[in-house]
């Protein structure tokens, strides 16, 4: 896989793509928090007054050959769309980006008239009620994260679909098959990513030495198939000795909770007087477990994880000192959300749509690479991701990238 840089750190949209920072930080970073009401609806389109306190704006990329003649994108259509929104886990702050991207996504769109929004948070019963609730309430089109639960609202999909609903799934796989239990599957490819973190750590290892893998709530399907690619490419790396007998249905568990990261890293560095190396399937854990480092009075590793600007600020406040360490980090990927937008859309519209399911996504941060160092945004919140502020040209570069062969 490639990993040269998109140059998306340094950019600015110019038409308020930019992410709502300002909102997020005043969420729960806990996996598991929720939302006051599990549902709320707009009648404004593309809109939701749910998670945002300002209409978001559509972006300014440009819809090149997509578009028709009134500048809509082509996958809209002209059919009226109830779009239903549900994230299975639950508004902490990566779940939020992940909503405001398919709401942008959605604003482009006038023929979206209404939203519905469901947290199910981590809840499979809430998270079947929520879809049935947005079936009974008229959506014809459902964008889902579907990780309340390992293959939790699997039934409650195929039902959707029976129903003549157009569902497209992101970010978690939904254990259906794409075109029978749902339109579509948006999301990088875990296993390829597994390789790729495996791949980058083994080399600043020097090929020996402990490495620690801390993963999300325990069974989801994002770490299992991690995992499966982590120990797949270890197999090249006999030396390197992973900790606490990680496999596909076994790691520790943070549940995406930062406080409980830091607290069982801190255990976990009584218990192993030598950690090489640190993966982890969440970025925002990484800030906890690098104080846990600290406290310790241990030397931090190096860390490979998913973009986040707190983490990349806490790379350069260390640069240069006694407790500096490398970093590499992939897209957080909530844009994923934009592709599952346009899959439903456009299949209520009978539309053809060509965007991808899996990708295999490069690094876009990497300490050891130069021009890829990982940026502090000052001006920006901790939660802050610049992938986010992706045109549709730099997503369809991303796209193109990551359907290459690895090199």
């Amino acid at each position: 896989m490639r990993s040269r840089s998109l140059g998306l750190r340094g950019r600015r949209t110019a038409a308020g793509i930019v992410l709502s920072v300002a909102l997020l930080p005043a969420l729960a970073l806990s996996a598991c928090g929720s939302s006051d009401e599990d549902s709320s609806t707009s009648s404004s389109a593309g809109t939701s007054t749910a998670a945002a306190a300002t209409e978001p704006a559509t972006t300014g990329a440009s819809t090149t050959a997509s578009a028709d003649n009134g500048g809509k994108p082509a996958w809209c259509g002209d059919e009226e769309i109830t779009l239903g929104i549900q994230d299975g886990g639950g508004l902490n702050a990566w779940s939020a980006a992940s909503l405001e991207q398919v709401k942008l996504e959605a604003a482009k769109c006038p023929n979206i008239k209404k939203t519905i929004e469901v947290n199910a948070g981590f809840d499979p019963q809430k998270a079947t009620s929520g879809i049935q609730s947005m079936i009974s309430q008229g959506a014809n089109a459902i964008v889902i994260i579907p990780d309340a639960g390992v293959c939790a609202e699997l039934p409650a999909l195929r039902q959707a679909t029976q129903r003549g609903v157009k569902v497209a799934t992101h970010a978690a796989d939904g254990c259906g098959k794409v075109g029978t239990d749902y339109v579509s599957y948006s999301d990088w490819d875990p296993v390829a990513n597994g390789k790729l973190w495996a791949s980058w750590m083994a080399k600043q290892m020097g090929g020996k030495g402990n490495l620690l893998f801390m993963g999300g709530p325990a069974g989801n399907t994002v770490d299992q198939g991690s995992v499966t690619g982590i120990l797949e490419e270890l197999k090249k790396y006999p030396d390197i000795k992973v900790l606490e007998g990680l496999s596909p249905k076994s790691w520790p568990v943070t549940n995406w909770d930062p406080a409980q990261a830091q607290k069982l890293m801190a255990s976990l560095l009584a218990k192993y007087p030598q950690i090489d190396g640190l993966i982890d399937g969440y970025g925002a854990n990484v800030p906890g477990e690098i104080k846990a480092f600290r406290d310790a009075g241990r030397k931090i590793p190096p860390i490979i994880t998913i973009q986040l600007n707190a983490l990349s600020c806490e790379y350069d406040k260390a640069k240069g000192t006694d407790e500096a360490f490398e970093l590499a980090t992939i897209s957080n990927r909530n844009w994923t959300g934009r592709l599952a937008v346009r899959h439903a859309v456009a299949a209520v519209n009978g539309i053809e749509n060509n965007d991808p399911g899996l990708m295999a996504l490069p690094l876009l941060e990497d300490s050891t690479q130069p021009g890829m160092e990982p940026k502090c945004y000052e001006d920006k919140g901790p939660d802050y991701d610049p992938s986010n502020e992706m045109t549709d040209e730099e997503l369809q570069e991303l796209i193109d990238q990551s359907a290459q062969p690895a090199s």
